[in-house]
């Protein structure tokens, strides 16, 4: 197929359409993660998508040649929108129409203006829980509650949307140099230190600088070496969140998270020992931009309306759930109130007839 170059709403694609091999159509292609296949909404005909050959990985980025190796090619053509409620960043296939935000709602979004460009991703994490079983989640997550008013398991999730959100991995080897204290039980602490190697495999950050949903981070726990080499057609009818929090910005918070690893992995290696401070040098550092898969809704209880989010590669879900909980410590004060004015009256109208001696 023809390689066609453009600049899409801030993204640069070197693109090559999907189309369906029934009718040749590229308009309205979905991906449908029960299946793993490509539907096409014209002539029905559904297309699986090849499995990943054994032992094929995601290649891992050299951190260090980013700048110079930064692919943009999303596979095709793709628009950026933005959501001038939220500032929610989206990216969507050209042909679909997005009649509102993904993360609050608002139908205020509008094509993003052409500024800088977006790496494209290496790796994704396929949908593998589908539209059909996310009401059943939602209602065994609610069974669970403690003391869940039953008339929750009633309620049908409202503006349910798939969207891949957007991480960095990190991986490298590590030489470090520690300062600490050695334990030596009645006779206190004495000075220590020495030299610690690790290698640290696949540390996660997300890449979104606005945690727009508020429970996004709650169903986070993602296999991330199930991901696989990324390809559009996985992106077929489902938006991806671009990322915000850039990559030298998420290396610098990776590093505060490795330091707090080394110094657990020498106090776990020597029990004794306290690190008091740690300096590390970090060799042959590499990184992946990942896709990974959420299901955002909502469902209304009485007035109130309640988000839900469910991680689509394990099924993980998080909502509030309204509880009769409440109801019983209103009781619980009721009844305490009820028994001190009996009590203050029993002292009262009953102490005059209890005999002296």
């Amino acid at each position: 197929m023809a390689e066609n170059k453009s600049i899409i709403g801030s993204v640069n694609v070197t693109s090559t359409q999907i189309k369906c091999p029934g009718c040749g159509t590229s308009i309205g292609i979905q991906f449908d993660p029960s299946t793993a296949t490509l539907t096409c909404p014209f002539c029905g005909l559904s297309s699986k998508l090849a499995a990943a050959q054994k032992g094929a990985v995601a290649e891992e980025l050299d951190f260090n040649s980013a700048l110079q190796r930064a692919s943009v090619d999303w596979g095709k053509y793709k628009k950026l929108i933005v959501c001038s409620n939220c500032g929610g960043q989206s990216v969507y296939d050209t042909e679909q129409v997005t009649g509102a935000c993904p993360f609050c709602g608002s139908t205020s979004v509008a094509p993003a203006a052409e500024i800088d460009q977006i790496m494209a991703p290496n790796a994704i994490i396929p949908f593998a829980v589908g539209r059909e079983q996310v009401q059943d989640l939602f209602v065994n997550y609610a069974k669970k509650k403690s003391l869940v008013n039953k008339k929750v398991l009633n309620c049908k999730l409202e503006n349910l949307v798939g969207i891949y959100v957007p991480y960095w991995t990190f991986d490298t080897f590590t030489a470090s140099f520690y300062d600490a204290y050695r334990n030596l039980g009645q006779a206190g602490y004495v000075p220590a230190n020495g030299n610690w190697y690790q290698y640290i495999d696949d540390i996660p950050v997300f890449a979104s600088a606005r945690l727009r949903h508020p429970f996004i981070s709650k169903v986070q726990t993602f296999d991330f070496t199930k991901a696989v080499p990324y390809s559009p057609e996985y992106l077929a009818g489902i938006p991806a969140e671009r990322y915000t929090f850039g990559l030298n910005d998420s290396w610098e918070y990776v590093k505060t998270q490795i330091t707090k690893i080394l110094k657990k992995s020498v106090h776990r290696f020597n029990r004794d020992l306290r690190v008091d401070d740690i300096f590390t040098r970090y060799y042959d550092v590499k990184f992946r931009y990942v896709l990974a898969p959420i299901y955002l809704a909502t469902y209304k209880f009485g007035k109130l309306t309640f988000p839900v989010a469910i991680n689509g590669q394990t099924g993980e879900t998080y909502c509030e759930v309204p509880t009769h909980i409440k109801k019983l410590i209103i009781l619980a004060i009721i009844a305490f109130i009820v028994a001190s004015v009996l009590t203050v009256l029993y002292v009262v109208f009953c102490s005059k007839y209890i005999p002296y001696f």
